[in-house]
């Protein structure tokens, strides 16, 4: 057991705080260890173990071996944007189980489940805030304390999430080539013969990871080694035939966006941008003029082009329970109707809006924001926050064309973000870790 002396965060050059007290290495490592398995399993929110998602179970225990390795010493201290949004999430969930909405109005909502059916709410206002609020404050704390912990950490949870998305969309192509069913044997969510949700609940979360990795995997992928060039290309590449097999519309379209964003944020990519583009304008041409059919056969998968039914009703749900979203928010504009309503209108700002009202709706604004402008800080100064930036900003406006509200791993760059200048552990002599404790037995 060692001690360490921790700089103050607010300040990386002083003044010291006091002495950190001994803690237990080997718990060091298994909670360091739980969190890049939590970053793994987190896209996989469809694969239930006893009515439990393994990345919420992970996340909670990371943060209970943290919470007994760094007993007695100073923990993080999360970003106020962090603490706004985890404020405006409890407020709006007491405010509700004290003074319920109208139960006249609540029974005469559209409901409508995935199949586009009218059904009726199950979910209660308490769970949902409780699930809501949990990974909000919880995934930024365990990844600021894993950055504490070992300098690579925040860059092995990136890579980790990456590679947690591409093993759902690897199981999601073979789905619709039809080689293996092995996607929905594990998560028993039926699809069309056409589209995949991978590991995760439907399609389009599916697409939602994939859409977040793809700038950390082509940040990977620009590395110098040649072992990192083609793991990070073989992410990207999964990323990419994930949003395929998905056949999500929204997700391939803000797919561009991120390929392109992360083309000219990444440093490694400024330097080969003119060539790069070429390259993407050689492809569609040959797509979509030399051979049309693969244009058109692409355009198809993702929805976005022929005559397509799903798509009609996809829309006129999306229209439906988008409009309730609208009359739950006049009903009670500051703080909506309930978090139980937190997953029914299509669309992530209206779905806080008619849930939570102005207050849920400014909060998630403020912590969004916050991630941007912490990693947009940090452009020139963190490697990371290149990628990072990128995927919360894809992940933000996707979050318009989805209902991904309350869903953990649709805030996985924002709590990386969080961490991005959380200050390393340091040692007695002031210097920063130069090796993983996870390789030579320190923490």
């Amino acid at each position: 057991m060692t001690s360490r002396t921790i700089l103050d965060p607010r300040s990386p050059s002083g003044p010291a705080l006091p002495p950190a007290a001994p803690h237990n290495t080997g718990l060091a490592r298994a909670a360091v260890v739980t969190t890049y398995l939590t970053a793994v399993a987190t896209p996989w929110n469809g694969w239930l173990f006893g009515g439990l998602r393994l990345g919420d179970v992970l996340l909670l225990l990371a943060l209970l071996l943290f919470a007994g390795t760094d007993l007695g010493n100073p923990w993080p201290r999360l970003p106020g944007w962090v603490w706004a949004f985890g404020t405006t999430i409890l407020v709006v969930t007491v405010a509700h189980e004290v003074i319920p909405t109208d139960p006249l109005f609540l029974a005469q909502r559209v409901v409508v489940d995935a199949a586009g059916q009218r059904t009726i709410e199950i979910a209660t206002n308490l769970g949902v805030g409780a699930k809501f609020l949990v990974p909000i404050v919880a995934m930024p704390l365990i990844f600021m304390f894993a950055q504490q912990h070992t300098a690579n950490a925040l860059r092995r949870c990136m890579i980790g999430f990456a590679t947690g998305s591409a093993i759902s969309a690897g199981l999601a192509v073979a789905q619709v080539l039809g080689v293996s069913n092995l996607a929905t044997t594990l998560t028993g969510v039926l699809v069309s013969t056409d589209r995949s949700a991978g590991l995760t609940v439907h399609p389009n979360f599916l697409a939602t990871t994939c859409v977040m990795a793809l700038p950390m995997a082509l940040w990977l992928a620009a590395r110098p080694t040649l072992r990192e060039r083609l793991t990070g290309s073989a992410l990207a590449v999964a990323q990419l035939v994930g949003v395929y097999s998905s056949g999500s519309r929204g997700g391939a379209a803000i797919m561009v966006l991120v390929a392109l964003g992360s083309f000219v944020l990444i440093p490694a990519y400024r330097r080969i941008l003119p060539t790069v583009s070429l390259l993407l304008a050689l492809g569609a041409a040959f797509a979509f003029v030399a051979q049309p059919g693969l244009g058109r056969a692409v355009l198809k998968a993702v929805r976005l082009g022929g005559e397509d039914s799903s798509v009609t009703g996809s829309d006129q749900v999306r229209a439906e329970v988008g409009a309730q979203g609208i009359r739950d928010f006049k009903h009670s504009p500051i703080d909506g109707v309930g978090l139980q309503v937190a997953a029914e209108a299509h669309n992530v700002y209206i779905q806080a809006m008619a849930s939570g009202g102005l207050l849920l709706l400014v909060g998630l604004l403020i912590f969004t924001v916050g991630g941007l402008v912490r990693s947009g800080r940090l452009l020139r100064e963190h490697p990371l926050a290149p990628p990072l930036f990128v995927a919360a900003f894809g992940g933000a406006v996707l979050a318009s064309l989805e209902n991904s509200l309350t869903d953990r791993l649709a805030y996985v760059p924002l709590a990386l973000c969080a961490a991005l200048s959380a200050v390393p552990a340091l040692s007695a002599d002031g210097d920063p870790p130069t090796t993983d404790p996870i390789e030579d037995g320190r923490a």
